[in-house]
């Protein structure tokens, strides 16, 4: 069975191992991102690019013409006749997740666990032994499942906005070599069968002005476990109260490691945290239109050592960010980027493996 591939790069182009089959389905889990125009998926009869293969499905959602989804064929360098359907059941800034499974007479496409559209077969799936995906997306998981055969999925799945939720993304494949790691981008549950539950954070000294917690409904975190390193997740957009949970491994000889909540849209580093273990320190900065500010390397404590795991989580407040190491809270960082909501990338590179990364 074809294991599933997480994080790939996008634009990617992958291989479906053992080609499609009448029961098979593919299951792909990721996030439009609020500017997105649109984006494509296709299942191709090969993987070379010039002269194109012929695409035995080529869907694509379009957001910035009308709200709707292209469906079509290409074959002999040649597109056939459109099939359009009106609305989109994917948000922008929102997450996903898109079936396509073989009928004998039709792919059957559902998104978020309802029954989208149905295109009938214009080429024999049997020569489908390609993914692509291209456009404005970033994914998670591809899943495959053979006929008769219990997906390696992750649990049921339940799209929210972006903000409640990680996307991550990883270095570019060389097609068909993605980077696997198990477990699956999940929900914390009550229980699973890694011994993991619901995420229970500890109780830390508050920022000053730093204000009580919003009442309401708790928003539920997203995980994503064992991502590759270097790590690059879109969190659509930072807010009060908002809990960032890393943890992870240094090797027993590290260098550095590094983590970085940025603006996307300019590349402006709101909250520099970089670990020089030569040094002894944990520097903290920010970097605005692309000029440095002060750095502060004051510690109550060392909090990271090598050879060591740890848990390290970065508490939103609305006059900084309060960072809590192995539970016991280590700095505050005043904001000096705003607004807070335009602060919507994470990244965490370094010599470090990560085995969870939590929004």
């Amino acid at each position: 069975m074809q294991q599933p591939i997480y994080n790939p790069s996008i634009p990617f182009t992958g291989a479906i191992f053992g080609g499609m089959q009448e029961g098979k389905m593919v299951m792909i889990q990721g996030q439009v991102p609020q500017y997105a125009k649109r984006f494509q998926v296709d299942f191709q009869c090969g993987a070379g690019v010039s002269p194109r293969p012929d695409i035995a499905l080529h869907f694509n959602p379009r957001f910035s013409d009308g709200e709707l989804i292209v469906c079509n064929s290409l074959q002999n360098q040649r597109w056939g006749s459109e099939e359009r359907k009106q609305g989109i059941p994917l948000s922008r800034g929102t997450y996903f997740e898109l079936i396509f499974h073989l009928r004998p007479y039709c792919f059957q496409v559902s998104a978020n666990g309802n029954h989208l559209l149905e295109y009938n077969h214009r080429l024999p799936f049997n020569r489908v032994d390609t993914l692509g995906i291209s456009g404005d997306v970033t994914i998670s998981t591809i899943t495959f499942t053979s006929p008769g055969v219990p997906a390696f999925a992750p649990p049921p799945y339940t799209p929210m906005p972006a903000y409640m939720s990680p996307q991550v993304f990883s270095s570019p494949p060389v097609m068909a070599s993605p980077t696997f790691a198990a477990p699956a981008f999940h929900k914390p549950m009550a229980a699973n069968p890694s011994g993991r539950g619901a995420t229970e954070w500890g109780r830390n000294p508050q920022c000053p002005g730093g204000g009580r917690r919003a009442r309401g409904k708790k928003q539920q975190n997203l995980s994503v476990s064992n991502p590759v390193v270097p790590y690059v997740g879109y969190v659509g957009g930072l807010r009060p109260q908002q809990k960032i949970k890393i943890v992870g491994t240094f090797p027993a000889r590290p260098n550095k490691f590094t983590v970085n909540l940025k603006m996307s849209s300019t590349s402006s580093i709101a909250l520099h945290m970089d670990q020089r273990f030569n040094e002894n320190a944990l520097v903290r900065n920010s970097c605005i239109n692309q000029t440095w500010g002060s750095e502060e390397r004051d510690l109550p404590f060392l909090p990271f050592l090598p050879g060591q795991t740890f848990e390290m989580t970065i508490s939103v407040h609305p006059t900084c960010y309060q960072i809590t190491v192995n539970g016991r809270h280590l700095v505050n960082f005043n904001h000096r980027l705003q607004p807070l909501n335009h602060i919507d990338q994470l990244e965490v590179t370094g010599d470090l493996t990560l085995s969870l990364v939590q929004f």
